[in-house]
């Protein structure tokens, strides 16, 4: 079922909104949907805050304890 919504915009980004929307042949309520969508959906596939960290210490799993602590240490006084 579909329902309204209102919603207020600086005219600038509303003008500028109609104009990518006609070039795509499409509304600014279904690139608004689409992009509720996308983002409700994206939300429910993770589980954990921290799924987006699978993988990443891998490299580090052959690595002695003092090698990761002198790069830490160069992260940390370089940034």
């Amino acid at each position: 079922m579909k329902t309204t919504l209102n919603l207020r915009f600086d005219k600038d980004i509303i003008d500028a909104a109609k104009k990518y929307a006609a070039a795509r042949q499409t509304s600014i309520s279904e690139i608004v949907e689409t992009y509720l969508q996308k983002l409700t959906t994206q939300n429910k596939k993770k589980k954990f805050a921290s799924d987006d960290l699978i993988g990443t210490l891998k490299k580090y799993k052959s690595m002695k304890d003092e090698e990761i602590k002198s790069l830490y240490m160069k992260g940390k006084h370089n940034a």
